[in-house]
């Protein structure tokens, strides 16, 4: 049986784990941490990755855990509904419901359709050799694992794709995004995003009665970290439309994450050899389509077809790649766009903002969101 080495058990890791382990593949996992705890805040699953995940037979996992979206909105920071998809229409049109949950759900539900057996914790990769026969990853405890191929699941800051191409120089979008999880029940089933001058917040319902929300607004890099979330978060949208002044006021201050966002111009090559790259250590985009972990999915189903495909595996690689680049770079490229969008902050160019989104035909919106959704194997 051939063994595959994947650095990193975030959703990028686990999942190809799964995907590869469907095909035949050994999968060993090594992760950084000392221990998979409860980290990070919600997510959210576009049909696309509800489909990805049915190729690899996790779909019925992840519905069981997260919350069904009755559709998508866009309003106004004053509460004027901009655009509005159902449910109904998104699955029709989509070929498949949209969720959210939590991350440590969905990390949870991996691990175990992947097999905890398979993750060795406290490992952190410093690197790789290779040659025709095989890769070695390198430890920084010294040890050393051989396998047929490697595989970079380890982020933003890959240490695979740095030794790989060198290092690549993240880009700041501009602003930090905070994001918490309150007991709060929403009086919509849909998700929903709200956007005012230089700023947007987003609400989606998840399971038990609670709201994943995030929050975002221009400001210097590093800044972020400082002052107490909660109170500088009501003083950019307690003016806001209900329930958002409601839902920072029901969220505990020590569960409120903030994170600058940065992206990387994309990548033309994600790999070399028996070495590839899936999820953010391949293509990191901010999060204004919601597609991080989406993409992430994408990738390992398509990694595990070609792997299946191919018995040459720098072929089958390649293969992965050609495949998916396209896509999740335009992924990246239009994510960076519609966050340049939402920091405009002149008045009259936002009101002009808003007059073109309520005004874009429902088609248009319809094709968009197909696009968007747009996975088979």
């Amino acid at each position: 049986m051939k063994r595959a080495i994947i650095i990193g058990a975030g959703p990028a890791g686990l999942a190809t784990a799964i995907a590869l382990r469907a095909v035949g593949f050994e999968a060993a996992v090594f992760e950084r941490a000392e221990v998979v705890r409860e980290v990070g805040s919600g997510l959210t699953l576009w049909p696309n990755a509800m489909k990805a995940l049915d190729h690899i037979g996790a779909a019925e996992a992840v519905r069981a855990v997260c919350q069904p979206l009755d559709g998508i909105a866009l309003r106004s920071w004053r509460g004027e509904t901009l655009s509005a998809t159902s449910g109904a229409v998104m699955e029709r049109y989509c070929g498949a419901p949209s969720a959210a949950l939590h991350r440590s759900e969905f990390i949870a539900v991996l691990l175990k359709l992947a097999g905890a057996d398979v993750v060795t914790l406290a490992a952190r990769c410093t690197g790789f050799r290779s040659d025709e026969t095989g890769v070695t990853a390198l430890f920084a405890d010294g040890r050393e694992e051989h396998a047929d191929l490697l595989i970079g699941a380890d982020g933003i800051r890959s240490v695979i794709a740095a030794q790989l191409f060198g290092a690549t120089k993240l880009r700041y979008a501009g602003y930090p995004v905070w994001r918490g999880i309150s007991d709060f029940e929403l009086a919509s089933g849909a998700g929903m995003t709200s956007m005012g001058p230089g700023a947007q917040f987003g609400l989606f319902p998840m399971t038990r009665h609670r709201v994943y929300w995030f929050a975002t607004f221009s400001a210097p890099e590093g800044r972020a970290s400082r002052g107490e979330h909660a109170r500088v978060l009501l003083e950019h949208f307690g003016g806001w439309h209900a329930p958002i002044k409601a839902v920072i006021e029901a969220t505990d201050e020590a569960a409120i994450i903030v994170t600058d966002i940065y992206d990387r111009k994309p990548l033309q090559s994600w790999g070399r050899g028996r070495v590839t790259l899936v999820g953010d250590a391949a293509h990191p985009s901010t999060p204004n389509l919601g597609q991080g972990a989406c993409q992430a999915i994408e990738d390992a189903v398509v990694l595990g077809a070609c792997l299946s495909a191919h018995d040459d595996l720098p072929t089958a690689l390649r293969a992965y790649e050609a495949r998916r680049a396209p896509r999740a770079n335009a992924m990246t490229i239009q994510a960076r766009r519609m966050g340049q969008m939402g920091q405009w902050r002149f008045q009259p160019i936002c009101w002009l903002r808003e007059r073109m989104i309520k005004r874009t035909p429902a088609p248009v919106n319809l094709r968009f969101l197909q696009w968007l959704c747009d996975f088979e194997v």
